[in-house]
């Protein structure tokens, strides 16, 4: 007891002391480029391929709802660092299922939803006759870029099988990153086009993440000052960064013990983070959708009020609060953009209020957060509106219209 009681002593120093290293490791990546591309190097990541990619683990989960052969299917797609993975399996918070999350606010006002509306999105679906709900899941190697990371050519595989067990095209359901790997699974084999009849995406960043693209903005600023420590930009942060994107390769739901938001700021400077910034060459080439295919995206927009003189304010669109709300819906045929607008208090007020989290912006919370979208009614039923299932009990006027 005395060991363990000493352990837990020692911990808080232990974390404080990573906690700081990888905050500095993010902001100084790009100071020693040797050593960062050493730290952050895919390895082998990038050449599994093709029959290797079995390798990767992707699996095809079956979470409930009608008996196959006698179904309509709903595969659902997770995003980066994500996972599909049914709730009883034990996983960091960080990577719980956005599609098994309960429902916390009404809309965009941030209400509270009543009693008896607080059902996931994934419950809702199990719920209706004569839906069969279905999860892609490639969490083990989600920190990776889905375009070259084999998981495309399983999606693939995943909606052959599904399709085949209920014997008609399929629904799909994609957050964040999944859009994207949809569009790499249909674009290596276009007969799946086929096969699916809706598609919904929530927060896909099309256009890319331009959060992602402030953080090296903020990395070079800092850069100057810490010039004078070789040691901890040659040696001691980059083998950090190293140790964790070798775990988050292996599993991106359970790798690196570091708290959830440092983890995913070094993934952030992996190959899936990079390709995922505004800008990037991956996300220039992404493929289209195939012609002839009806695409819906769902997107969260928080809009800060911001006074400036007397009475006048000006409203800032700060999107999901990883991806804009372009890019959310952009190269879709239609959309679904769910606002929630907060007016903040003048001055210095106003600033504070957002520091102490007493308003709660995106990425750090609130209704139209990225990873918690799901956990707004106006998402989900914007989804199930989209997807257009018998017995749903979804009007398609729940989110404002584009």
């Amino acid at each position: 007891m005395r060991r363990s009681a000493r352990g837990e002593r020692r911990r808080p120093w232990r974390r404080r002391i990573a906690l700081t290293s990888v905050l500095l490791l993010a902001a100084t990546a790009t100071f020693a480029p040797a050593a960062a591309s050493s730290a952050f190097s895919t390895g082998g990541q990038a050449a599994l391929v093709g029959a290797d990619a079995a390798m990767l683990r992707d699996r095809v989960v079956r979470l409930g709802g009608a008996v196959d052969g006698q179904a309509r299917a709903v595969l659902l797609i997770h995003g980066w660092l994500s996972t599909s993975l049914p709730s009883d399996v034990e996983t960091p918070a960080f990577a719980q299922s956005p599609f098994d999350r309960p429902v916390l606010w009404q809309d965009g006002s941030a209400q509270p939803v009543g009693r008896g509306q607080s059902a996931s999105l994934q419950q809702r679906l199990e719920a209706l006759p004569g839906v069969a709900v279905y999860a892609f899941d490639y969490s083990a190697n989600s920190s990776g870029w889905v375009g070259s990371n084999g998981s495309a050519a399983n999606l693939g595989d995943a909606i052959r099988t599904i399709s085949a067990s209920v014997g008609g095209a399929i629904d799909v359901v994609t957050h964040s990153m999944g859009g994207l790997a949809l569009r790499y699974a249909l674009a290596a084999s276009p007969e799946l086009a086929g096969l699916i009849d809706r598609v919904v995406t929530v927060g896909t960043p099309t256009e890319g993440s331009d959060i992602a693209n402030v953080a090296v903005g903020i990395a070079g600023v800092i850069r100057a000052s810490m010039s004078t420590i070789p040691v901890l930009q040659n040696l001691v942060l980059p083998w950090i960064g190293a140790v964790c994107n070798f775990q988050l390769s292996s599993d991106a739901r359970a790798g690196c013990d570091l708290p959830p938001i440092i983890r995913t700021g070094i993934a952030a400077l992996g190959p899936g983070g990079i390709a995922l910034r505004a800008g990037s060459d991956d996300i220039a080439d992404l493929p289209p959708w195939p012609a002839g295919m009806h695409v819906e995206a769902v997107a969260g927009a928080a809009v800060l009020a911001v006074p400036v003189v007397a009475d006048a304010t000006i409203d800032i669109n700060l999107g999901d609060g990883l991806v804009a709300q372009g890019s959310a819906v952009a190269q879709v045929d239609s959309a679904s953009v769910v606002t929630c607008r907060t007016q903040l208090e003048p001055g210095l007020d106003g600033l504070l209020s957002i520091l102490s989290g007493e308003v709660a912006a995106p990425p750090f919370g609130g209704a139209c957060g990225h990873d918690a979208l799901f956990a707004n009614l106006a998402v989900v039923d914007a989804v199930l509106g989209a997807l257009d299932l018998p017995g749903s009990g979804t009007a398609r006027d729940t989110a404002a219209r584009r």
